[in-house]
């Protein structure tokens, strides 16, 4: 084996090595990726029920003025 295919095989050699420590280090942070990930997801779905709430009651309040209004004769025409 020459020096140059020698050199060649000793950069993949250390290439691999890094990548081996890289796979490592993101299976140790794996479950606490998927942890955080799972709070997050439960925080959008509270925020998503409130927001549908809130959406809900300014939808009822735009109604009961509408029938607040009919009620009162607002639609009624001058005979």
């Amino acid at each position: 084996m020459d020096a140059e295919t020698r050199a060649e095989i000793e950069k993949i050699h250390g290439r691999v090595t890094a990548l081996g420590t890289r796979v490592t280090v993101l299976e140790t942070t794996m479950p606490h990726i998927n942890t955080s990930l799972t709070r997050i997801e439960r925080s959008v779905d509270r925020l998503n029920g409130h927001i549908v709430k809130a959406i809900w009651a300014v939808v009822l309040l735009f109604i009961g003025l509408v029938f607040q209004f009919t009620v009162n004769g607002g639609f009624s025409l001058a005979g």
